[in-house]
């Protein structure tokens, strides 16, 4: 007797398995890869300045985002409406995010990450990358004022349609996108 009443337990914890929630996943992940791409900017600022820290976004940033995104079984991504790599250009779903997040950015509030269930049944997570260190002005704040003439010569050589300056701190610069997979 004993035996049948596991197998119907057994049964339960098989199918009680979910899908990870990505309002609860979605700023873990977010969190590691930005730790991870925050210490490669500071180590390459540290040791070559503002201008090194090019090839850290160019090269390793999305090396450092497919192994998060790897190791959680997801894909992600940063996007913007002011991209420096056309690469990380906003698509629809993520001009639509990029609205409300700036409508709230305008209004002094802290703008709330979405989940949206996209078309082939999985599901995104968008955060909001709003600019807080007075170092990433070093980058993407004012040419010639925060933005050293070096280091806007090494952006121009390397991205000669850049559209990712004149931010001030408190700006919104993009969002981070996690898509998880449909669920089976």
């Amino acid at each position: 007797m004993k035996h049948l009443l596991l197998i119907p337990f057994f049964a339960l914890s098989v199918f009680a398995q979910t899908a990870p929630d990505p309002a609860l996943e979605g700023p873990k992940i977010i969190a590691e890869a930005f730790a991870k791409l925050s210490s490669a900017l500071g180590e390459a600022i540290a040791k070559n300045g503002p201008a090194s820290a090019l090839s850290v976004c160019s090269e390793k940033a999305p090396q450092i985002a497919k192994e998060v995104a790897t190791a959680h079984g997801v894909t992600l991504r940063r996007a913007t409406h002011k991209p420096r790599n056309p690469k990380n250009a906003a698509d629809e779903v993520e001009k639509a995010a990029l609205v409300a997040f700036m409508a709230a950015v305008a209004k002094k509030e802290a703008p709330k990450p979405q989940v949206i269930t996209n078309a082939d049944g999985s599901t995104s997570f968008l955060a909001p990358i709003v600019l807080g260190n007075p170092l990433c002005l070093q980058c993407h704040g004012t040419p010639n004022q925060d933005i050293a003439p070096e280091t806007l010569a090494a952006i121009q050589k390397l991205y000669p349609d850049d559209k990712a300056s004149g931010f001030k701190l408190g700006d919104l610069r993009g969002l981070w996108r996690i898509t998880f997979p449909a669920s089976k």
